[in-house]
């Protein structure tokens, strides 16, 4: 027979070191919720004044820049989701979503400021 000399943890101590780098489950929840939030809401607010500005400063007639706009809302709001659940922060989700929002809220005023046909 063949000894072998590793030294396993006992199950206790294995338990309690893996339970060490996990948050509760209430901290873990209202995380989910928060990035859920952040996709849902400010995901759609940003995909929607993209939208916008999209429309307005694309080359071409006024339908097809509106259409070609719509049609990259899709992918907009596609990575807002996929990045609101892939960033290692939630703080850093909602700071990046609220700043842009607002940034692109200030090109469309600009941009309708200037030249105001819709």
């Amino acid at each position: 027979m063949t000894t072998s000399t590793t030294f396993a943890a006992p199950p206790a101590a294995k338990a309690k070191s893996a339970k060490a780098g996990k948050p509760p489950p209430w901290r873990r929840r209202l995380d989910v919720a928060a990035r859920g939030g952040a996709a849902i809401f400010l995901g759609y607010l940003f995909a929607a004044l993209s939208t916008a500005v999209l429309a307005r400063v694309l080359p071409g007639p006024r339908a097809e820049a509106s259409m070609a706009a719509t049609l990259l809302s899709f992918a907009v709001y596609a990575s807002v989701a996929v990045w609101a659940f892939a960033d290692a922060k939630t703080w850093r989700v909602w700071l990046g979503l609220i700043a842009g929002s607002g940034l692109l809220a200030a090109i469309l005023w600009i941009s309708l400021t200037l030249e105001p046909r819709l």
